[in-house]
C-alpha cells in the first residue's frame, strides 16, 4: 500500500468546489460521465463517476462520498464491479483542517504494478484541483 499526502492552502469549500469541476478540465481524449446520484441523508450525498479513455479499454468507476458533518469531507473511491461487491483500488480523503486548509491523504491499495505512476496520477491530481480553483477564482474577477 501507498499513502500520498497533500494540505491545500484553501478552505473545504473551495476544494470541495473544485473537486468536481476538475472533471471539466480533462482532455478531449476522456469522457466522463457521472451516474447513481443518491441523497444518502441530510448531509450525505454519493455519486459515481464514469471515466473513458481513448488509451485504455478499460473503464474506472469512481466511487464519491461528500459529507457536510463535521467541517466536510469527501470519500474518493476507485472501484471496479466484482462479483461479491465492488472492489476498492484507491481511496483518498479530503477534509478540512485547521486554518483553512484541507488535507487530501490517498492510499493507492493496488498498485497494478505502476507504483510511480500513481505518484504522477497524484500530482496530475492534486494540480487539476488547484486550476480548477484558479478558474473559479478568475471567473469571479469579470
Amino acid at each position: 500500500m501507498i499513502q500520498l499526502q497533500y494540505t491545500y492552502p484553501y478552505n473545504f469549500a473551495t476544494i470541495a468546489s473544485a473537486f468536481v469541476q476538475k472533471y471539466n478540465l480533462e482532455p478531449r481524449s476522456h469522457l466522463t460521465t457521472t451516474t447513481g446520484i443518491q441523497q444518502l441523508d441530510e448531509d450525505r450525498f454519493i455519486f459515481y463517476r464514469r471515466c473513458e479513455s481513448v488509451v485504455s479499454t478499460d473503464v474506472d468507476w469512481e466511487k464519491v462520498t461528500v459529507d457536510r458533518r463535521n467541517g466536510g469531507s469527501i470519500t474518493s473511491e476507485l472501484v471496479r464491479p466484482a462479483p461479491l461487491g465492488d472492489k476498492v483500488y484507491e481511496r483518498g480523503i479530503l477534509t478540512a483542517v485547521e486554518g483553512d486548509k484541507t488535507q487530501h491523504v490517498h492510499n493507492v491499495i493496488l498498485d497494478q504494478g505502476i507504483k510511480s505512476w500513481k505518484v504522477e496520477f497524484f500530482k496530475l491530481n492534486v494540480s487539476k484541483v488547484i486550476k480548477a480553483v484558479k478558474f473559479a477564482q478568475f471567473a469571479q474577477q469579470e
